[in-house]
């Protein structure tokens, strides 16, 4: 489902996303939270949050008195990840949100994770979601973000198959993210690691 002015919203697939995307158990999340950097006590916002899988992880490593928060445009996803806290018997807040009108006060979040989430977005949504998360991060927080990029010689006939019709996301295959980064106040942007098909970068303030 579409909503034009926002993105693209998975509540269709709410009751079996987990089955067609690595949940909060698999190893491939894990790997990805070891490249995210938690302390103990951390304030972290999980922006598209889907069913909670990263805001999972997140709460277990900033422990009790750390802050969780995730938002995601889809009410049943975030419905999902609201039933999964209480199945974990974890105090995370789950709400309906975009990222580019973020209901949090400013500078309130050590870190911010986004994964898989921005191919999704219309590129006005891309940009104001990055000034969002800029305002809402504290001077010398960082913003993790993973999701899709220009493609890998060997990737690039499925990922033009798969994604290149899609405007959101070719404007990612084009390279043009970065250059958005660039332009929303960041101190320093760092590319992480790039796989086969996501890159994962460090946004800092």
């Amino acid at each position: 489902m579409t909503n034009e002015s926002k993105g693209i919203s998975l509540d269709p697939y709410s009751n079996y996303y987990d089955l067609m995307a690595p949940a909060e158990k698999s190893g491939f999340r894990k790997k990805q939270m070891r490249l995210i950097t938690l302390q103990e006590g951390d304030r972290v916002l999980d922006v598209g949050c889907g069913t909670g899988a990263m805001s999972i992880l997140a709460k277990h490593a900033v422990g009790d008195g750390g802050e969780v928060q995730g938002v995601d445009i889809a009410p049943k996803m975030v419905q999902k990840s609201r039933k999964k806290a209480v199945v974990y018997d974890l105090s995370i807040g789950f709400s309906v949100a975009s990222i580019d009108e973020l209901p949090f006060s400013d500078e309130h979040f050590d870190v911010i994770i986004s994964n898989m989430m921005f191919h999704h977005l219309p590129v006005p949504i891309k940009q104001g979601g990055l000034k969002e998360c800029h305002r809402v991060m504290k001077e010398g927080g960082n913003f993790y973000l993973s999701d899709f990029c220009t493609p890998r010689l060997f990737t690039a006939p499925l990922m033009a198959l798969m994604f290149l019709w899609r405007k959101s996301t070719r404007f990612q295959l084009l390279g043009k993210l970065p250059g958005l980064m660039e332009a929303s106040g960041y101190r320093q942007i760092t590319l992480l690691k790039k796989g086969a098909f996501l890159k994962y970068y460090r946004l800092s303030k």
